[in-house]
């Protein structure tokens, strides 16, 4: 089992320091989540409120991050 991962953003970047780092988190959350699953491991990622809205529907706000997820652990 793979205990509770995540990348979280940080939100006092500007110029060109703001664009790898928003790719990160989603580069993050694939290669774990696949390299944990390719060694047999059971991942939990941390939820962390930014990528599914549970009052609202359960409301994806994040496609991007919750694709990578599941890019990692099929691929």
């Amino acid at each position: 089992m793979l205990g509770e991962y995540a990348a979280m953003l940080h939100t006092n970047l500007r110029g060109d320091a703001l664009a790898p780092h928003l790719k990160s988190p989603i580069y993050f959350r694939q290669y774990v989540t696949h390299a944990a699953v390719a060694n047999g491991a059971l991942p939990f990622y941390w939820y962390t409120g930014r990528m599914i809205d549970r009052r609202n529907n359960h409301a994806v706000l994040a496609p991007n991050l919750l694709d990578a997820l599941v890019k990692g652990a099929t691929r």
